[in-house]
């Protein structure tokens, strides 16, 4: 698995995908089509999987030989709306944390469900579908099948990979 994350103003989601896919393919960028798939998540004609996402000044995208989704976002004061988004375990969970330290881990948490969803090509209202569950002081982020990862970002950003087993 290839991940990069690299600045908006530079480039775009689709410039980054056709860079990666052609570095991995060994190919041109200009030979790479792009098409929609279920739920319109975006596919090459290459057997690579590839997703994006942008946030902010910054836009990941990773390049993978199995199904992946990526979710990357700016921490931000998060609305109280979005808290249905979370089952009630993971709202127990963020509850029990600083209240300081909330809008990072429901931007953890929101990272975690959003790639999930995305590797999938699954919908937005399958947020409650997924419960990700802290034990011991740590979340632990594993349905079945799936494996996730948090890459180094720039200051004031998380990001998350999910990536089919």
């Amino acid at each position: 698995m290839e991940i990069r994350i690299e600045r908006r103003e530079e480039y775009s989601s689709r410039r980054l995908a056709a860079e990666m896919l052609a570095a991995a393919a060994k190919t041109d960028p200009e030979n790479i089509r792009f098409y929609r798939g279920k739920n319109g998540k975006p596919l090459s004609d290459l057997p690579y999987f590839f997703n994006c996402s942008h946030s902010g000044e910054y836009v990941a995208c990773a390049v993978s030989h199995r199904e992946i989704g990526v979710d990357l976002e700016r921490v931000r004061p998060v609305h109280a709306r979005l808290l249905r988004t979370l089952t009630d375990r993971e709202k127990a969970w963020l509850e029990s944390l600083p209240r300081e330290e909330w809008d990072r881990a429901f931007l953890r948490l929101w990272t975690m469900k959003e790639s999930w969803i995305k590797c999938r090509s699954g919908v937005v209202w399958e947020y409650k579908q997924c419960n990700f569950v802290e034990e011991n002081g740590v979340l632990s982020v594993k349905p079945k099948g799936y494996n996730f990862t948090f890459p180094a970002t720039p200051e004031g950003y998380v990001l998350t990979v999910c990536e089919k087993e």
